[in-house]
C-alpha cells in the first residue's frame, strides 16, 4: 500500500509540474477496490473474438490484448489510453500489447485479428479519465483463445523490377484467390502468378476459405526504367600492342566483355588478329541492365628476333651490335649510339638492348637482349705499417679479393723479405683477375727502417747478498734490461741466486726497431755463519761460541778468532747479544747473532739443555706459544729468577700458554718417564 501511495504522490507531483500554468492541479481519481469478477474470451465470427466480463466497482475497465504470448505491459496510474476494438488501432503499451477496450460495459468484440493466432487478454478496473486515471492492478483477470478464420501472406521474388522484366508473386493461407488488376498478370486466380507491369503497380488479393471467411492483402511492385547505355568506336591496334583501355562506356561503372577483354582493358595478343566485338553492360542502382556494342580491329605485327650478346668488361672498346632480324631495324638502350655499344658509357651492370622493326602496316615488334657489362674487380691493397730490417720474411695478405698476384722489390711467392729489400720505402702491387677475365690492381707503400747500434759493457761480479744492483752498462741509454733476477733496470742478486746469469740489453729507436746486446754477470755465494740457539748461562759458568769455518772472522767484541768464550764477567746478569761477521774466499760477507742470558740459576744450574725431546713454537712469541710433548707429561714454567709461574701436570700432547705472561725470558721444564728437560723461551 505504501508503494501504491508513493506512486500516486509522484503522479500527482509530476501532474502538477506539467500543469503548473493551470490554476488547479488535477488530482488522481480514487482507486477501485473490487476487481472484475469474471472474464471470458470466445471465438466469434471470422477474425473476431468476443469478450464477456462481470464488472467490479470501477467506473469503467480497460482491456489489453497481446498475440501469441500473455500480456506483459500493464497500465500506469495517471496515464490515459485510447482504445480500439480493431486490433492495433488503440494505444500500444509495447511489444504489440494494444488497448482494445476502455469503457464501462460488460462485453465487446475484437476484430481485425489474424485467424489461427492465439490472443491473450488482461482486464483492469479503473476510475477517472486521462491523466487522473487510477487502475486496480492487483488480482487482474486474464483470458485467451484462438481467433477463427485464416490469415494470408503474400511474397514476391523481388520487391521491384526493371521495365520489360517479370517477377513471381505468391499468396498463401486461403482456399480461393482473386488478383487485381489482372492485365499484367499471368493469372488472376492462381496462388502463384507472374507479373510484368510497365509501371509501378499495387496488386490486391482477396482470399476466402471454405467457410466464407475473407481476408485481403496488397503488394506493390515498383518498376524502374532501364538505363540508356552507349559505347563509342575504337581505333585499330596491332596484335603485339599493349593492352588498350576500353573504358569509354556511358554511364560509367559498367562491365566490359568480349574476346580479349579483361576488366576495362582489351588485350590484342589474347584476341589475335581480326575484328572483335566488345560489349558494354551497365546496371543502375535498381539493378536494371542495358548494353551496347562496338568493334575493334587487330592488325598483324612483324616477328622480330635478337641473338644473345656476349658479356663485356667495362674497359672494353666500343663495338658494333648485331643479331637483330629482320634486317633494317633500330638498336636502342643505355650506351647505344648509331648501332654501337660503349661499355664505359653504359657502366657496370645488366643493360637491356632493344631491337625494333616496323612493317608496312605500321606495326612494330621489339626483341630485347641483356648486355652484361662486368665491372672491374674492386681490388684493394691494405696499407702497411713500417717494418724493421730484422723482421722475418712474412706473407702478404692485404690484397683483396683473395687469389691475386703480388709484385715488387723484396717480394717472392707472395712473401716480403725486409732483408732482401733493404732499408727504404718500396711500392708493392697487387693484381687480380676475376671470373669474367676483368683485371684491376692496387698499390701500397711499405717502409723498412734500419736497426739501432747497441752495446753492453762487461759487468762486475757481485755477492748473493749484495742486494739490488743498478744496471747502467747498456748504450745508447734508455733501453730495457732483461734476464733472471732483473726488473726495472735493477739486478736482484738474492732473486737470481749464485752462478753466472745472462742479461740482455734491448734498445728501440724512434721507429720502434730494436736491437740487443748480451753480457753475463757472476753472483758469488755468501758464507752462512751459525751461532746456534740462544743460550742461558749461569752466572758462575761460561760458554764457547763458534760460527763455523770461514776465511775471516770479526766478533762484536772485536775478536777475530774462530771461537769466542763468554761469561758474566763484564756483563752481569741479563740477556746480551753477541754477533759475528765472516767472509769467504770471494770476499762475500755475512753475519749471525746469538742471545746469551746470564742467570744466577738458583738451583737449576747445569739443567738447561738443548734436548729436543719436546718443542715450543713460536719462540720467541708475542701472544701465545704452543708446547708439543708426549701425553701425560708434567709441564712447569719458571721466570728468569727460578720462580714457578705455571704448572700443568699430566698434560695433553699439545699445551698452549703465554697470553698472561709479561715480556721477558722464561724457562720451560718438561718431565715424564723418559726425560726431564729444560728450554729457554722469550716473549717479545
Amino acid at each position: 500500500m505504501n508503494i501504491k501511495l508513493n506512486i500516486k504522490l509522484l503522479v500527482l507531483f509530476f501532474g502538477f509540474l506539467i500543469c503548473f500554468h493551470c490554476s488547479i492541479a488535477l488530482p488522481i481519481a480514487d482507486e477501485p477496490t473490487i476487481q472484475t469478477f469474471s472474464f471470458t474470451a470466445t471465438p466469434g465470427s471470422c477474425s473476431e473474438i468476443d469478450l464477456d466480463f462481470i464488472a467490479g466497482d470501477g467506473s469503467k475497465r480497460i482491456i489489453i490484448a497481446s498475440p501469441d504470448v500473455p500480456v506483459s505491459h500493464l497500465p500506469v496510474d495517471g496515464v490515459g489510453y485510447s482504445a480500439g476494438s480493431l486490433y492495433g488501432s488503440g494505444s500500444n503499451l509495447g511489444d504489440n500489447n494494444y488497448v482494445v477496450y476502455n469503457a464501462g460495459g460488460s462485453s465487446t468484440t475484437i476484430t481485425g485479428l489474424d485467424g489461427g493466432t492465439e490472443y491473450y487478454f488482461a482486464i483492469f478496473e479503473l476510475n477517472g479519465n486521462g491523466n487522473n486515471s487510477n487502475y486496480l492492478l492487483p488480482g487482474y483477470l486474464e483470458a485467451n483463445t484462438i481467433a477463427p478464420g485464416f490469415t494470408m501472406s503474400v511474397s514476391s521474388s523481388s520487391g521491384d523490377m526493371c521495365n520489360g522484366d517479370s517477377v513471381q508473386l505468391e499468396i498463401q493461407g486461403a482456399d480461393f484467390y482473386l488478383w487485381s488488376p489482372s492485365g499484367s498478370l499471368s493469372s488472376s486466380t492462381n496462388s502463384v502468378v507472374w507479373a510484368k507491369p510497365n509501371v509501378t503497380t499495387q496488386y490486391t488479393i482477396q482470399g476466402s476459405d471454405l467457410f466464407g471467411c475473407l481476408d485481403t492483402k496488397t503488394i506493390t511492385i515498383t518498376v524502374y526504367p532501364k538505363p540508356n547505355v552507349l559505347l563509342g568506336n575504337f581505333l585499330n591496334v596491332c596484335e603485339n600492342s599493349s593492352r588498350v583501355s576500353v573504358n569509354s562506356g556511358s554511364p560509367s561503372g559498367g562491365n566490359y566483355s568480349g574476346n580479349g577483354v579483361t576488366g576495362t582493358y582489351f588485350y590484342p595478343d589474347v584476341a589475335n588478329t581480326g575484328r572483335h566485338i566488345i560489349t558494354y553492360t551497365y546496371s543502375d542502382i535498381h539493378d536494371c541492365t542495358s548494353s551496347d556494342t562496338s568493334s575493334i580491329l587487330v592488325l598483324e605485327a612483324p616477328v622480330t628476333t635478337f641473338s644473345s650478346l656476349s658479356d663485356a668488361c667495362v674497359n672494353k672498346a666500343v663495338f658494333a651490335l648485331s643479331g637483330g632480324n629482320p634486317a633494317g631495324g633500330i638498336y636502342s638502350g643505355t650506351g647505344v649510339s648509331f648501332g654501337q655499344f660503349s661499355p664505359a658509357i653504359a657502366g657496370p651492370g645488366v643493360h637491356q638492348i632493344t631491337y625494333s622493326y616496323t612493317n608496312g602496316a605500321s606495326c612494330t615488334d621489339l626483341a630485347t637482349r641483356n648486355q652484361k657489362v662486368n665491372a672491374l674487380p674492386n681490388v684493394t691493397f691494405a696499407s702497411f705499417q713500417p717494418v724493421c730490417l730484422n723482421v722475418p720474411t712474412f706473407n702478404l695478405t692485404g690484397g683483396s679479393p683473395a687469389g691475386g698476384t703480388y709484385s715488387g722489390i723484396g717480394i717472392s711467392n707472395s712473401q716480403f723479405s725486409p732483408l732482401v729489400s733493404g732499408a727504404g720505402s718500396f711500392i708493392l702491387t697487387y693484381s687480380y683477375t676475376d671470373s669474367f677475365s676483368c683485371s684491376a690492381q692496387d698499390t701500397s707503400l711499405i717502409t723498412v727502417h734500419t736497426l739501432p747500434s747497441v752495446n753492453f759493457a762487461p759487468l762486475t761480479p757481485v755477492c748473493q747478498n749484495t742486494g739490488p744492483v743498478m744496471l747502467t752498462n747498456g748504450s745508447p741509454t734508455g733501453g730495457i734490461y732483461s734476464g733472471q733476477g732483473v726488473g726495472n733496470g735493477i739486478f736482484y742478486t738474492g732473486i737470481a741466486g749464485p752462478g753466472q746469469h745472462t742479461i740482455t740489453y734491448t734498445f728501440s729507436n724512434i721507429y720502434n726497431c730494436s736491437n740487443t746486446a748480451v753480457e753475463t754477470i757472476t753472483v758469488n755465494v755468501v758464507p752462512h755463519p751459525s751461532l746456534g740457539s740462544d743460550k742461558l748461562v749461569c752466572s758462575n759458568a761460561s760458554t764457547q761460541l763458534t760460527a763455523g769455518s770461514f776465511a775471516t772472522y770479526l766478533w762484536s767484541t772485536g775478536a777475530r778468532t774462530q771461537t769466542l768464550t763468554v761469561d758474566s764477567a763484564g756483563y752481569g746478569l741479563g740477556t746480551f747479544p753477541f754477533n759475528i761477521i765472516v767472509s769467504n774466499e770471494f770476499g762475500c760477507v755475512n753475519k749471525d747473532t746469538i742471545l746469551v742470558t746470564f742467570d744466577p740459576c738458583n738451583g737449576i744450574n747445569n739443567v738447561i739443555s738443548t734436548n729436543k725431546d719436546f718443542s715450543v713454537f713460536p719462540n720467541p712469541f708475542s701472544s701465545t706459544s704452543t708446547l708439543l710433548s708426549p701425553d701425560g707429561s708434567d709441564i712447569f714454567i719458571y721466570d728468569i729468577n727460578g720462580g714457578l709461574i705455571i704448572e700443568n701436570k699430566n698434560s695433553s700432547s699439545e699445551f698452549s700458554f703465554g697470553e698472561t705472561l709479561s715480556s721477558g725470558i722464561y724457562i720451560v721444564r718438561v718431565r715424564n718417564y723418559f726425560f726431564n728437560t729444560y728450554k729457554l723461551i722469550v716473549k717479545n
